[in-house]
């Protein structure tokens, strides 16, 4: 686990730590998605076992249970 604050773009701060070529595989972060929702944070990133959580403290609060369910239900073997 990584708690870092004040990065401008978290797709470039991870990049040294895991490399161009999982890199360049995650969605992107923050912005809407086609569906209106917050892109990025929360939600499946497009590698396996890797999520992202941002946002000020009462997002990231809300957000956690989320992303807790989500973990979950990927050890569970009810989800991708």
């Amino acid at each position: 686990m990584v708690f870092a604050t004040g990065w401008p773009n978290m797709r470039d701060t991870i990049r040294p730590i895991i490399g161009d070529e999982v890199a360049d595989q995650l969605t992107p972060v923050w912005g809407l998605d086609e569906q209106g929702e917050i892109q990025g944070t929360f939600r499946p990133t497009g590698t396996p076992r890797l999520w992202y959580m941002a946002g000020g403290f009462q997002q990231s609060r809300y957000g956690s249970k989320i992303l807790a369910l989500q973990i979950k239900a990927v050890e569970a073997g009810l989800k991708n």
